[in-house]
């Protein structure tokens, strides 16, 4: 009886436990809400906007939930192009997601902070964002996340005189636009390197590409006339205007033509002569509210005033042009004066960075100086005792000798008085060789005794020579020669001017810098990069490289902008050499870490 009641008890329990268990909200499963703005966020942006906005705001201690809703509003208000003010709102999304394991997340959000950083003109550290975002993208399987990600990364690059960098980029985003088999993402990235070929001037290029991105809209019913406009750019720096007017008349075939669109097409009738038709789209371009597009269309307007036929308007177009541009003054005016005071706090950090630099460089020169002079004193000093040496020893030997030789002679006379005591007491000599030989047995008896004396002094001084000359006391005293060297070693890494600015600001090697970083790296630590490849011949330039770099006490983070790699890359690269070189060097992997296998080399 006591075993079924026993048994319906736990019964009761399980269910109550699965029963509070399916009621009780999970914390890894978004809201409906979320699920559904997430869902409709691809292809429009801006429904899921209104989802997001016209839900109940997740409380801040639903702290998932809290950080979804601010990753989800952030991407749907980017890619509406609505303005941002702060990076206050994906910033709780970010410091949520990046602890956690989830990569995906992880990866949108440092997108998304590098994006609203990008809008806000950080580009330091929108670059820092977009970098971690590749490094987390790149443990998912998620292909539009990687376009996203590389397409941002190349958008940085190009404008910035790194467009090698930025073609690198939009390479691998068409990669993941391909394998995800979106053509609007090929499109856009076709697009992108059309862009990035006409700012490398490789112009036969960028129309390819434009072309190719036509047709690919063209296929998939997309309306997109900026790339006839674009294209058309192109060709009026080729000075082919009439192929970049038939572009731009193909542009505004449909009802979206833009006021953009109507001054690109007046001024190449400008361009061409044609001026009653460029007269005619500089006035349809007039109808905007975009005081930079006015400015510019009166400025083609006045330039057009100078025919006959328009002179008339000249002051017309004169005032309009003064009165537009104060308007374009006074918008720019703010960002003009922010302008300047960056430019003077950029000199004023420019100016007291080259006294920095030139501090560093007096007190380089003054330590290499010490490292000379205590360099020359130690070769000094080691010749100095090496003579020494060899001279106390030359004494030793040559006291040693003059031991040897009087010991001997002191056995010599000791049988020759030994033979004449035996004689005299026997009697058998006569009295007068008795008395002579009583006199040689004194005189030896006495030579004994000098040399007796003289084997005593002899015995001192070999003694106080091996007091005064231990081989430990050397032992000693080079060890501190050693330490001494190592120091000064350490003294000139820390103080040298170029390895202090990488430390202070690292950016990306070029193959020169990085040909000065392993000849530094031999010259304090006698042929480090030599030695190293002579251990390990079958070492690459680039790690070699790194190993320079962990020998100049360059931390992973540093690493990885000297090289424009990510983080995770560089201890990838890191735990690959520690294999080839333990391996090739019979190392147990246990015994030692790496870098400091690498310091003590």
């Amino acid at each position: 009886m006591k075993t079924a009641h026993l048994s319906l008890l736990l019964i009761s329990l399980m269910a109550a436990g699965l029963f509070l268990g399916c009621t009780r909200p999970a914390e890894d499963t978004p809201l409906p809400e979320l699920a559904q703005a997430e869902a409709v966020m691809f292809d429009r942006p801006d429904s899921a906007l209104h989802i997001l906005e016209t839900m109940p705001k997740p409380d801040a201690h639903a702290k998932e939930q809290h950080a979804l809703w601010c990753l989800l509003v952030t991407q749907a208000r980017y890619k509406q192009m609505l303005p941002f003010c702060s990076d206050s709102l994906i910033r709780i999304a970010y410091e949520y997601y990046r602890p956690t394991d989830n990569a995906r997340r992880k990866a949108m959000s440092a997108l998304y902070m590098g994006n609203v950083n990008y809008e806000l003109k950080h580009i330091t550290e929108a670059m820092d964002y977009f970098l971690e975002a590749k490094a987390e993208m790149e443990k998912t399987d998620d292909d539009k996340l990687g376009y996203l990600v590389m397409s941002s990364l190349g958008d940085l690059y190009v404008y910035r005189d790194l467009t090698d960098y930025a073609l690198e980029a939009f390479q691998e985003a068409y990669d993941y636009a391909v394998k995800d088999s979106c053509k609007r993402y090929e499109m856009t990235t076709l697009q992108d390197f059309g862009r990035a070929y006409a700012v490398k001037g490789d112009y036969e290029r960028s129309i390819h590409s434009y072309n190719h991105a036509i047709q690919i809209r063209d296929s998939i019913h997309e309306t997109l006339n900026s790339l006839e406009s674009e294209l058309a750019d192109v060709y009026c720096i080729l000075g082919e205007y009439e192929k970049a007017l038939a572009l731009e008349k193909q542009g505004i075939e449909n009802d979206s033509a833009s006021a953009q669109d109507y001054y690109g097409i007046g001024e190449i009738f400008l361009y061409l002569e044609e001026y009653d038709s460029a007269y005619h789209y500089l006035n349809k371009a007039l109808h905007t509210s975009n005081v930079y597009t006015l400015a510019g269309v009166y400025n083609a307007l006045l330039l057009l005033s100078h025919q006959p036929a328009y002179r008339q308007y000249m002051t017309d177009f004169c005032d309009s042009l003064l009165f537009y541009k104060d308007s374009v003054y006074a918008l720019d005016k703010s960002e003009s004066i922010i302008a300047y005071k960056e430019k003077y706090e950029h000199q004023k950090l420019i100016n007291k960075n080259k006294k920095l630099t030139y501090h560093a460089t007096c007190l380089f020169l003054l330590s290499i100086i010490a490292v000379l002079c205590l360099t020359g004193a130690v070769i000094y000093f080691l010749y100095y005792r090496k003579t020494t040496i060899h001279r106390k020893n030359a004494e030793l030997n040559h006291l040693a000798s003059q031991l040897n030789d009087n010991k001997r002679l002191i056995a010599r006379n000791n049988t020759y008085i030994a033979e004449l005591e035996t004689r005299i007491a026997e009697n058998r000599e006569a009295t007068e060789q008795l008395e002579e030989q009583q006199d040689i047995l004194t005189s030896l008896r006495a030579e004994n005794q000098t040399l007796h004396q003289n084997n005593e002094r002899l015995q001192n001084e070999i003694s106080t020579h091996k007091s005064t000359h231990k081989a430990d006391s050397n032992a000693e005293e080079l060890n501190l020669l050693k330490s001494h060297r190592d120091q000064l070693s350490a003294l000139v890494l820390e103080t040298h001017p170029y390895l202090v600015a990488l430390h202070q600001k690292p950016v990306c090697l070029t193959d020169k810098e990085r040909n000065r970083i392993c000849q530094l790296t031999d010259t304090v630590y006698a042929g480090f990069g030599k030695r190293l490849l002579a251990a390990v011949p079958t070492l690459s330039e680039y790690e070699v490289l790194l190993c320079c770099l962990i020998k100049l006490h360059f931390s992973v983070s540093e690493i990885a902008m000297l090289l424009a790699i990510s983080p995770a890359s560089v201890s990838t690269s890191k735990s690959r050499l520690k294999k080839k070189i333990y391996t090739h060097l019979g190392i147990s992997s246990e015994k030692k870490s790496f870098d400091v296998w690498v310091w003590e080399y």
